[in-house]
């Protein structure tokens, strides 16, 4: 029919959420009906907090299984990681970690050997990694992107997360990441009409849904922990899962972005979460599209996700902002409200002021 749409999906098979559920891993690996040959990957946090059950699991279970600790999420390391992945012939992967190990996890699965199957088990709510089908390694200067397969499956136990030790600000990161998501479905949908990229009207129209559902629920889930996870989480699933529905990034990555990136470049060495650095490139670009961002303010404020650099936990200087707004539209070739040219110094500093990212 002509005017159709034809989506190729890539998404996880199975996701569950819930308590004390790790000990469904065992029943994941057998539904997919090959011998198993494991490697579990955790950070040096999470092997405490979720590793070393999983590891008694799969032991309790007779499934051999190789372990790795991922120190550090660049593509330096990831490319080591993967030969380790490699060499001992890994056919199934369980990520029990952050955004992180996730990400690297995926890296190796895909590099690797591309029939190597991935099982996303998080400890923060972060960022919607958890579940796409795209992975980011950050690097000292430069942020490295690139496609994988997504999980096919993820195992979020509430129980687990709520140990996370700095659970609070990594909830209110997640946040931030969600809010993201209003500004590049505004990119996406402004590229298709500047740029005629394609664009999934199935995929804007529920992710559009999801981001009004979750507006309203986000303020007063925050008033219980573990309401709030369960909220955030399936907001980062529905984003992650729809981009692989779509086979788009653009689902959850617009110009808000493309500042973190740049961001991330100009405060190298300084601590600031994914989702922290969204979220002020949420509300500067919602300002550019002429979106409500008073109203995203709020919500991220309701949230204790930083809205202006000094609420960030370390001194970010108003000119690291103004630089990365400049340089914003040259870290990815997608086409956004920044267009070809960016900004002017001008531009970027009264943007900045207006919207009292710098006070």
């Amino acid at each position: 029919m002509p005017g159709s749409e034809i989506l190729e999906s890539i998404v996880p098979r199975s996701i569950i959420i819930g308590n004390s559920i790790l000990d469904k891993i065992p029943q994941i690996i057998d539904s997919l009906r090959f011998k198993p040959k494991v490697m579990v990957l955790s950070g040096t946090k999470t092997r405490q907090i979720v590793g070393e059950e999983v590891y008694a699991i799969l032991e309790d279970k007779d499934i051999p299984f190789d372990t790795l600790i991922v120190e550090e999420a660049s593509l330096e390391a990831a490319i080591t990681y993967q030969d380790r992945v490699k060499d001992t012939g890994s056919n199934i992967m369980i990520c029990a970690g952050g955004g992180k190990v996730i990400d690297v996890g995926k890296y190796c699965s895909f590099k690797a050997n591309q029939k190597t199957e991935l099982i996303s088990v998080p400890t923060t709510t972060s960022h919607d990694g958890i579940a796409s089908p795209f992975i980011f390694l950050n690097d000292p200067t430069e942020t490295y992107i690139g496609e994988s397969r997504p999980p096919v499956a993820i195992v979020a136990d509430i129980d687990k997360i709520i140990q996370h030790p700095d659970l609070p600000r990594y909830l209110a990161a997640g946040v931030g990441d969600t809010v993201g998501k209003m500004t590049a479905i505004w990119d996406w949908r402004y590229a298709h009409r500047i740029k005629s990229v394609k664009f999934s009207r199935f995929v804007g129209g529920v992710l559009q849904s999801a981001d009004s559902l979750f507006q309203h629920q986000v303020s007063e889930a925050l008033l219980d922990q573990e309401h709030a996870i369960k909220v955030v989480l399936k907001a980062l699933l529905i984003a992650g899962v729809l981009m692989g529905t779509s086979n788009d990034i653009r689902v959850g990555y617009g110009s808000e972005h493309l500042f973190s990136q740049a961001l991330h470049s100009e405060t190298t060495g300084i601590d600031i979460l994914h989702g922290e650095r969204v979220a002020l490139g949420t509300i500067l670009m919602a300002k550019l599209q002429g979106q409500d961002y008073e109203q995203i303010i709020k919500i991220l404020e309701s949230a204790g996700c930083p809205t202006n650099i000094d609420d960030l936990e370390e001194e970010v200087d108003s000119e690291s902002i103004i630089s990365a707004l400049r340089k914003a539209h040259k870290v990815d070739s997608i086409y956004t409200i920044l267009g070809e040219t960016g900004l002017s110094k001008k531009a970027a500093k009264t943007l900045a002021t207006q919207t009292n990212v710098i006070p």
